[in-house]
């Protein structure tokens, strides 16, 4: 949880950027120097009138980005529309009418779930190449919302590394 300068409910810990929301360059570019502000002021060094513009320019993009998501919806048929051979985790070669199926034998729209069923998200990329798109398509088929499919659990290794990297770098046979 932060306040509206980047303070995090943390003491001594700011967040700025992606770290705080992903709402794009301009507007992490703002909450980073609205973060350094609140460091400032928190050390007696505050610009008050600089923090007070930087926030209304989070808002106005802010208010920016809330009228394209009202323009521009995402297009959440296109899941619903995707035809059954259309391949969704290439790891593990599972295609849009193998999630369906998962979900309509389980019941479930949980991803984590159809993830036990499916091996969805097992591959290399762990998810990073079709847990949007397989979300997507689990709340379609589920008729649920988005938010209810959740999102995968990272399994280790997160990220794919070589062993000699997790053995500090020794090629020495050990």
């Amino acid at each position: 949880m932060t306040d509206g300068d980047g303070r995090s409910s943390v003491e001594g810990i700011y967040l700025a950027g992606d770290g705080l929301a992903i709402r794009g360059s301009e507007v992490a570019a703002m909450t980073g120097e609205l973060a350094a502000m609140a460091i400032l002021a928190d050390a007696g060094r505050a610009d008050a009138s600089r923090a007070a513009r930087l926030r209304r320019g989070i808002e106005r993009m802010d208010r920016f980005r809330r009228s394209l998501n009202v323009v521009f919806p995402f297009p959440r048929q296109l899941a619903a529309d995707l035809p059954n051979e259309t391949v969704i985790c290439r790891c593990e070669g599972l295609t849009a009418h193998t999630l369906r199926d998962a979900v309509a034998a389980s019941a479930e729209c949980d991803i984590n779930r159809i993830k036990a069923f499916t091996r969805l998200g097992m591959g290399r990329c762990q998810g990073r190449i079709c847990g949007l798109a397989a979300a997507e398509l689990i709340a379609a088929k589920g008729s649920v919302h988005i938010s209810e499919v959740g999102r995968l659990r990272g399994q280790a290794p997160i990220k794919p590394l070589m062993l000699s990297t997790l053995a500090g770098g020794a090629h020495d046979g050990l």
